[in-house]
């Protein structure tokens, strides 16, 4: 996935929302979650490592 610089993500949030359209996020874990959200075209990736933790 190419980077996207902060601005545009931002006015391609605002947009959304100027349109009346909802915003909708997903979280990820790993790498190929992170895929397939992004391939069901979610607005918004939350990255997450619990990793750790466990």
């Amino acid at each position: 996935m190419p980077f996207i610089p902060r601005s545009e993500s931002l006015a391609r949030l605002r947009a959304q929302v100027n349109a009346g359209r909802p915003i909708i996020g997903a979280g990820a874990g790993t790498g190929i979650s992170a895929k397939f959200v992004e391939a069901g075209g979610v607005d918004i990736i939350i990255i997450y490592n619990s990793g750790r933790y466990r």
